[in-house]
């Protein structure tokens, strides 16, 4: 019983971990499918060199033998759709690596498409075309004798791509019809049949032969695999169409096409099919002008790439195109440099051709040389194995010495370790001694601002006495206009005595650095306050004037500290505006979210180098005018407090104008 139960419990254990790796696996793998769709969009991107490794490897930790394709692939499609010269050692070596890597995984199709639709097709691409020729026949003989039937289509299909690219239509149409023929007998796995019937049902139209057309392109959508190989179909069907003369059909079509073009990212690199297309299709209902915007997108992306091959085609095709606008001196320059550049290209060919066949003989060549290079190697590996030996010792001897010397760099690091701590230590103890002076400091100044407050209250109380008495005393005496006077002037010094010990109180206040209560301000109500306030301080023959900007705006903001700003701007006016008129105003500014009062009187004016000067402590510019000199400070204090500022508008010289801005938001 116990035996069984020590099974059962094993069993569980295998059960539940096999359970969890898969798991494990699942999540690991569609991290890996998240990577692929995240960096692999574009062929052409750099990142791809570097994503590429990342992803082969996770693909050999997850045995993912499709992703690890994928990989290897998307490294050779960066060198294969990328530019620039010397491309061609990288495009060997991933055609190389992947060949491997499929007769690794036993995968005969990855094995024959790296040789064609990459090696072959690059060739194709260079206008090597009679390497390209010698490449594609080596691997149908290879794919023969191997007798895999998909990889023996994959060799037709090459040969097709080349005899193609050589102009021989025909032939090339020859090779696509045997595989077509292959896949239909045998059922072979071909990804890109829907293409092969879709280029056969071309070269059919192109011939004049369209009526064989249509069964192959019905094929080739019933075969599509992916967007690229329907869009594909569509094209050629717009081809079709033009041939047969039902203009309103190709241009649905070529919509069709737009539209997915538009919507897929994967067939970004073949725009230029669509645009061949396109071309041809406003050529021939008569949209010349269309055709040579069209015209005119190609040679730039062609001139970007340097495919001076296609660039000439295009330039026949225009100067066609204008011979039918009947531009024909246009047409005539171009027919000519067409002529020079097919004169310069057939010469270029020439060369090309006997450099290919230099490249062949070169190749048998290196071959032969290859068995006779590898006894060298083996022997040179001999040589390398014993200078390696002595290498080895040589760095053993040097790492001795490293170590000695390391010692003694250790030893004078302590020394200068000791004297860092020994400096870190005053510092810290300098630090401390800081920190007592700024509490001391802190502490001090509380007291003083404690005591200013107690010292500003005590006088306060019987200053609010002789105010109130003096006003008492004003009523009792009017008809004794000499003691009137007598009392009213110490009613009027009393007020500025107890207005110099509320600035006081104020300053004291607002170092202490108090924190500013927000709540809903009524603006109209603030500055019609003041303005009463202040109605007393202008004698007759000023005018006092209030512009609101707004019937009602409510804000959040402070009542009292507003009030105080606007009563001191005004104040400050009535002691320095003889005539004219005093205006207060604001305006509202939502983009800054600022609300702006100005003060604007038509009195003496503030020099302009004076105008920041005011704004200090106990400054006065008239020293026989009243006050302290501390309420213009304390106006911009408060200001800035509210988050705003204090300054005077310099552009204004019909007197003074202050300006109060605060930060506005309505409630």
């Amino acid at each position: 019983m116990m035996k069984k139960t020590i099974l059962a419990c094993i069993f569980l254990h295998l059960a539940i971990w096999v359970v969890h790796a898969q798991k494990v696996d699942s999540a690991y793998v569609n991290h890996m499918r998240a990577y692929y769709d995240e960096h692999f969009n574009d062929p052409t991107n750099p990142i791809v060199l570097t994503a590429s490794d990342t992803l082969l490897d996770m693909a050999i930790r997850c045995n993912d033998t499709v992703m690890a394709k994928i990989a290897l692939g998307a490294k050779l499609d960066y060198y294969y759709y990328g530019q620039g010269e010397n491309r061609t050692d990288s495009i060997i070596a991933g055609v190389n690596r992947l060949k491997q890597f499929a007769r690794k995984v036993q995968n005969p199709e990855l094995y024959y498409w790296a040789w064609a639709a990459r090696l072959v097709n690059y060739y194709i691409k260079q206008g090597e075309y009679n390497i390209a020729l010698v490449e594609a026949e080596k691997m149908l003989r290879e794919a023969e004798r191997d007798n895999f039937k998909s990889s023996i289509a994959e060799c037709y299909y090459a040969l097709a791509n080349v005899y193609a690219a050589k102009g021989l239509v025909k032939k090339s149409q020859e090779f696509m019809l045997k595989e077509i023929e292959l896949f239909e007998k045998t059922n072979v796995v071909r990804y890109n049949i829907s293409c092969q019937y879709s280029d056969a049902a071309k070269i059919y139209i192109d011939l004049g032969e369209e009526e064989k057309a249509p069964e192959l392109l019905k094929k080739a959508l019933k075969t599509v695999k992916s967007p690229y190989h329907e869009v594909t179909a569509k094209l050629v069907y717009v081809s079709l169409y033009l041939a047969q003369g039902d203009k309103e059909a190709a241009r649905q079509v070529l919509e069709e096409c737009r539209q997915m073009y538009a919507e897929e990212p994967s067939l970004k690199r073949h725009i230029h099919y669509f645009y061949d297309v396109e071309l041809d299709y406003n050529w021939r209902v008569g949209n010349y002008n269309e055709a040579l915007g069209i015209l005119a997108v190609r040679e730039a992306e062609l001139k970007k790439i340097n495919d001076l091959m296609t660039l000439a085609a295009l330039r026949k095709t225009k100067a066609d195109i204008l011979w039918e606008m009947n531009r024909k001196s246009e047409a005539a320059d171009l027919y000519r440099d067409f002529l020079l550049e097919q004169k310069k290209e057939k010469e270029k060919s020439e060369e090309v051709t006997t450099g290919e066949f230099a490249t062949i003989l070169n190749l048998q060549r290196l071959s032969a040389e290859k068995q006779q290079l590898e006894k060298i190697s083996q022997e040179k590996q001999l040589q390398n194995t014993r200078i390696i030996l002595f290498s080895v010792v040589g760095i053993l001897c040097i790492v001795v010495v490293f170590l000695l010397q390391q010692r003694k760099l250790n030893g004078k690091l302590h020394k200068s370790r000791d004297k860092l701590d020994e400096k870190n230590r005053i510092l810290i103890e300098a630090k401390e001694e800081l920190r007592k002076a700024k509490e001391v400091a802190e502490q001090s100044n509380w007291m003083k601002t404690v005591f200013i407050q107690n010292m500003s209250h005590e006088i306060r109380t019987p200053l609010n006495s002789i105010v109130g008495f003096s006003g008492v005393l004003v009523d009792l005496f009017e008809d004794q206009e000499d003691i009137k006077q007598y009392v009213s002037l110490i009613e009027s010094n009393s007020k500025l005595l107890l207005k110099l010990v509320g600035d006081i109180l104020d300053i004291s206040a607002l170092d202490s650095n108090i924190e500013i209560n927000h709540y809903a301000v009524d603006v109209n109500a603030c500055c019609q306050a003041s303005m009463d306030a202040a109605g007393e301080l202008f004698s007759k023959d000023i005018k006092l004037i209030f512009e609101p900007a707004c019937d009602e705006l409510i804000i959040d903001s402070n009542y009292s500290y507003i009030v105080q700003v606007l009563d001191n701007l005004l104040s400050n006016a009535s002691k320095f505006t003889r005539e004219g008129s005093v205006t207060l105003a604001y305006e509202v500014k939502e983009e800054e979210k600022q609300l702006i009062f100005t003060v604007t009187d038509t009195g003496i004016g503030i020099p302009a180098d004076e105008q920041e000067h005011v704004f200090e402590r106990f400054v006065k510019l008239n020293d026989f005018s009243q006050g302290t000199g501390l309420g213009l400070s304390i106006c911009r204090t408060v200001a800035e407090k509210l988050g705003g500022y204090l300054i005077i508008d310099k552009e204004y010289t019909q007197g003074t104008r202050f300006i109060f801005c605060v930060p506005m938001q309505r409630i």
